[in-house]
């Protein structure tokens, strides 16, 4: 602004003096001209420059200044991070993570880290307990009367001949035992009543009236009762070992006096039902 001022008095000065003067040129030393060409090459640059370059640039400047920039970039980065630093989803998802692990919150997991997540629990893993299938009562049937013959042998005896007849009777009696574990005269008539299998005893030969006909094995019988547990082989040694080891059972299951045998088993969910019959005669031709 001074330069301005007196740039304008300098300018003042020449044409008051061009217009109050006699027509005499000045002396050169006084020349207005020369003061005012100088004075307007060397201040019109400097000061004009500055108001250009510094009050409409300011102007337009000063309705978004790089402050006022600044404060509006900053705000929405503040708004920005508030939703992060304040709400929840993340521990939530934490939280849930690890109180209760899923598959869903471990591929999540995979799909924000890029890597592959483990997610480890205090609980063990459950062991399936896999109860095998009881094997076959005929299996086992079949096993305890090689066993017997096995047992026999092994003493010097001769081995016994297993019969079809008389093994159905023997499963017939196991049913029976389920109910009454006896050697119950009535139940071992009823057995071969149904099947008709045996000897059919007719009073009415003998002379006598008004009593009932039947039937009977008329054989020497082995029964036994367990909760073995194991396999064919495993159940069947344990049978056959058990009448081998009962001195009573064994004198005529493993007595070559009988030389004619039938096993029968049953399985009712929980014990096992074991009948074995001994005879000197096939009783399938009686």
């Amino acid at each position: 602004m001074k330069k301005i001022i007196i740039l304008l008095l300098c300018c003042g000065l020449i044409i008051g003096m061009v217009g109050c003067g006699d027509n005499t040129a000045p002396p050169p030393t006084e020349s207005p001209p020369t003061i005012a060409s100088e004075t307007a090459i060397i201040e019109t640059p400097t000061e004009t420059t500055p108001p250009v370059t510094s009050v409409e640039p300011t102007e337009k400047e000063k309705e978004p200044t790089p402050t006022e920039n600044k404060a509006q970039a900053t705000e929405p980065t503040v708004t920005a991070t508030e939703p992060t630093t304040t709400a929840k989803p993340t521990e939530e998802t934490n939280s849930t993570a690890t109180a209760k692990p899923t598959e869903s919150s471990a591929t999540e997991n995979t799909e924000e880290s890029g890597c592959i997540t483990i997610v480890e629990t205090d609980d063990p893993p459950k062991e399936e307990i896999i109860i095998p299938p009881k094997p076959s009562a005929d299996l086992v049937a079949q096993k305890v009367a090689e066993y017997i013959n096995q047992f026999r042998t092994e003493q010097g005896d001769v081995t016994a001949t297993v019969i079809p007849g008389l093994t159905e009777y023997c499963k017939y009696r196991c049913t029976q035992l389920k109910t009454n574990f006896a050697h119950d005269t009535a139940d071992q008539r009823a057995a071969a009543e149904a099947l008709q299998y045996g000897e059919y005893v007719d009073w009415s030969l003998y002379g006598i009236e008004g009593e009932e006909n039947y039937y009977t094995a008329n054989v020497r019988e082995a029964i036994g009762k367990g909760n073995w547990g194991g396999t064919a082989d495993e159940i069947a040694y344990s049978i056959a070992n058990g009448f081998r080891n009962s001195k009573g059972h064994w004198s005529y299951v493993g007595s070559s006096k009988y030389t004619y045998m039938a096993v029968g088993v049953m399985y009712d969910g929980y014990y096992w039902y074991v009948c074995v019959c001994m005879d000197s005669e096939n009783t399938d031709l009686k």
